[in-house]
């Protein structure tokens, strides 16, 4: 369906494309799309939307994703550790289920009112992100940088401080009560 390797402003509905090869979209804005198992390769996605699309399973190969948003997608299984630098996405009301985030600058990265369930993050630098009202549950984080995350909202995390960098980091209660299931403790 793509024609060009070049898209600025447009609007795309209901595609459903399985190979996107080396194309560049500029403020773009993507609606019910369906991309799920689909083949991302050398694309550069800078200021666009993704809006009620599926990008299950989609395998991202040296991708660029520069201040991009995704509303009221789904998003399972993704490992987005193959992307570029400059990665700044948002996701709100996502399910971004079984996905892998692995040595990723997510400095300042929003996940909004979303499902982000056995998820990993591995090594990533999470410093100043937003966890507003999402469910984390079975998520790993591990050795990572959380300084100053916000996780206020959030429920069913499990993050142990001994290989996070947690430093003002923001939790609350009763939630932040999980980080005493990890010492060998009996609380009566």
């Amino acid at each position: 369906m793509f024609e060009s390797n070049d898209y600025w402003e447009e609007e795309f509905i209901e595609y459903k494309d399985k190979k996107l090869n080396s194309i560049y979209f500029d403020n773009c804005s993507f609606i019910r799309c369906d991309f799920s198992r689909a083949n991302f390769n050398n694309c550069k996605f800078t200021e666009c939307t993704f809006i009620n699309c599926d990008l299950s399973l989609s395998t991202l190969t040296n991708c660029t994703f520069n201040d991009v948003s995704f509303d009221n997608s789904k998003l399972l299984g993704i490992s987005w550790s193959k992307c570029k630098d400059n990665f700044d996405v948002k996701f709100n009301s996502c399910n971004i289920s079984q996905n892998s985030f692995h040595l990723l600058d997510l400095r300042q990265m929003k996940f909004i009112n979303s499902l982000i369930k056995d998820t990993g993050f591995e090594e990533c630098n999470l410093e100043h992100a937003l966890f507003e009202n999402c469910n984390l549950e079975h998520t790993v984080f591990v050795n990572n940088n959380l300084k100053k995350s916000n996780f206020e909202t959030s429920k069913n995390y499990l993050i142990d401080p001994k290989y996070n960098n947690m430093s003002n980091a923001q939790f609350s209660l009763p939630e932040a009560l999980s980080f005493l299931s990890l010492f060998p403790i009996k609380i009566k």
